[in-house]
Parts: structure tokens; C-alpha cells; sequence
């Protein structure tokens, strides 16, 4: 087997990281590498455990994914779905991965369910618990209610793209990672990229992660803007939300991603080999995001007490 080596890429999430802060940006893509290997030096290993972590949100957000994955292959393989029970089977998989994350499990099993709450010790009462497997069952609800799902419950399945795609392609020399939720091709011959929201909406991100499907569309699948739609479905509220591109906006999408290149790997003692130094990289000022920041028992253990 090859040796794993740590090259550069961009995702989107890594460039919310690098956003937010530069500190959390090397703990997460430098000083964690290597820390899934259980003989990892003590610190690596410890970043690697914290590079886990997930809000209560976030774990939230993944069970509507995971579920909703689930959803469509039973619809591929002709199957209905009888909607209450399968979203109680969703609360009771929320439970047992609740528990194991409160027994710490994750801290000899990065890759279970790894919970910052419990990490940290946040002080939460039942009812927050509760209100968040309210909020996954509602959003599963309006799900199995969009009219977005019966249109696209008439196309043939084998016009869908059902798991998280986590395609990478090459960008002017830089490997480029994008995760369409979901993809399926229309009648008339459109291609359409879903994206499932199940939080408030952040439009300015929004905008920028939907145009980088665009660019995989136009990039890898040869599809032009015009013929590419892409669908935000907030299933919180629930609200449906298409965007219609162009070559214009793409254009503008190609220059930003630039940019975080650019300026990601300016902070790189040496760029060609991805080779980065904790001294570089600045920590925010902003204690709110400190706060709620997985490495803050390393970087700014005096919050955690």
C-alpha cells in the first residue's frame, strides 16, 4: 500500500476553517495528520480525536443526510417508505450514538459518533436534547412532504446520484473537493444538484458552495451553467430554494476559489510539498469562536476551566 501523503486540496469547509481562523486551520489539516494511526505521537493523536468533534447541530444535520440517503435507496430499489416508523428508527439511532459519545467511546474510536458537548463538558438540559431530536424528525417530516422529492420521484432512478458525491477534480493545479447531496437529470435533459439544509440560511456561503457544484458540473461532467440547476432545500422551514447559473457567475465563482488558493498557500513555509508551521498561523481574537472550537483544550486551555 502507498504511504499517505498530505498534499494540498481545497474544499469548501476548508476554506470556512481558514476563514475563522488560521490556528484552528493547521491544527485541523497539519497538526491532526497521521493521528488515525493509534501509535501516533500523544499530541497528534489528541488533535486527531478533537478534529472529530461535532456539534450537537452538525450531528443533527448529518442523521437528516444520512437518513435522507437511506430514503432514496429504497425509492431506487421500488420501495415506499412508511414515514413515522423510519423516523423513529432515525431518534433511536440518534440515542444509541448519543450514549456512546457520553461514555467517551470516541476517544479510543475517533470515527464513532464524537459529540463537543460531551467533550467539553457543555452543561445542556434534557429538553435541548429533546428539541434537537424534534428538529431531525421535523426536517425528515418535510422531506417526505416537498413536492421537490415527487418531482423528482418521477425521473428513473438510474438518473440519480444518491451518496454524498465528494468528488475531486483538478482546478488549475489544485485538487478541488466538492459533495453534492444529491444529483439527478431531468427529463428535458437539465442536471440538477440538490443540497439539503437543515439549519438557518447563510446566503453569501450558500451561493459560493452551490457555484463550486456548478463548476464540477461544467469542469468534470462537461455541462454548461445554462443547463445546471441548482436546488437549496432548507427542510427546516420548509422552503425550496433553485438557482439558475451562468458563465458570468461562473467566471466569478473561478476567481474566488483563486483567491483562497492563493491565499491559503501563502501561509505555507513551503507550498510545493504542503509543508506548514503552528508558528504561522495566528489565532483569532474572537473568543466567541474559541469558545466552540474543537482544539480549544489545546490552543486556549484557560476557557475550558
Amino acid at each position: 500500500m502507498a504511504e499517505l501523503t498530505n498534499d494540498f486540496s481545497w474544499s469548501r469547509s476548508r476554506d470556512n476553517t481558514f476563514q475563522e481562523c488560521k490556528r484552528k486551520y493547521f491544527y485541523h489539516y497539519y497538526g491532526a495528520w497521521g493521528g488515525w494511526d493509534a501509535a501516533a505521537a500523544e499530541e497528534v493523536r489528541r488533535l486527531y480525536v478533537l478534529k472529530q468533534l461535532a456539534s450537537r447541530q452538525q450531528w443533527a444535520g448529518r442523521a437528516v443526510h444520512d437518513a435522507i440517503e437511506m430514503a432514496f435507496h429504497a425509492f431506487a430499489h421500488g420501495r415506499d417508505i412508511p414515514v413515522e416508523p423510519f423516523i423513529g428508527d432515525v431518534v433511536e439511532r440518534m440515542r444509541g450514538e448519543w450514549r456512546s459519545s457520553k461514555a467517551g467511546r470516541y476517544r479510543d474510536n475517533p470515527k464513532t459518533t464524537a459529540l463537543f458537548e460531551h467533550e467539553y463538558r457543555v452543561d445542556l438540559k434534557p429538553e435541548a436534547w429533546q428539541a434537537l431530536s424534534r428538529n431531525v424528525a421535523q426536517c425528515l417530516r418535510n422531506f417526505f412532504r416537498l413536492p421537490l422529492l415527487a418531482e423528482i420521484r418521477k425521473t428513473e432512478p438510474e438518473h440519480w446520484s444518491i451518496e454524498h458525491w465528494s468528488k475531486v477534480f483538478g482546478f488549475e493545479g489544485t485538487s478541488v473537493w466538492v459533495a453534492p447531496d444529491f444529483g439527478y437529470w431531468t427529463g428535458d435533459g437539465r442536471l440538477v444538484l440538490v443540497d439539503w439544509k437543515t439549519g438557518g440560511a447563510h446566503a453569501e456561503g450558500a451561493a459560493f458552495q452551490l457555484g463550486c457544484y456548478a463548476l464540477y458540473a461544467n469542469e468534470v461532467l462537461g455541462v454548461e451553467p445554462a443547463r445546471v440547476d441548482l436546488v437549496e432545500a432548507n427542510l427546516r422551514e420548509p422552503v425550496v430554494t433553485p438557482h439558475q447559473w451562468s458563465a458570468a457567475r461562473l467566471e466569478e465563482i473561478k476567481e474566488q476559489l483563486r483567491l483562497s488558493v492563493r491565499s491559503m498557500k501563502a501561509y505555507l513555509v513551503d507550498p510545493e510539498a504542503n509543508v506548514a508551521m503552528l508558528a504561522d498561523f495566528e489565532k483569532t481574537e474572537d473568543l466567541r469562536i474559541c469558545r466552540w472550537c474543537n482544539f480549544r483544550a489545546v490552543c486556549r486551555p484557560e476557557l475550558s476551566s
